[in-house]
């Protein structure tokens, strides 16, 4: 594990959503206004629940 980053990585930002009542997971790019627990759209999985932003975290650029 590195404590520290290397001055020339660039990391990707990405939103991690979950549906509130079939629990889907889905990972996508980080959209401008996405904050933890907004609630977004309807789920595509199970249609009933509604997808709520869990985590947004960053990815090292390849």
């Amino acid at each position: 594990m590195r404590l520290f980053k290397k001055k020339d990585e660039v990391l990707d930002p990405y939103t991690v959503e979950q549906c509130n009542s079939c629990h889907a997971i889905s990972k996508r790019k980080f959209r401008e206004g996405d904050h933890v627990f907004k609630m977004i759209e309807k789920c595509t999985s199970c249609g009933n629940g509604q997808m709520m932003v869990t985590k947004i975290f960053g990815e090292v650029s390849k």
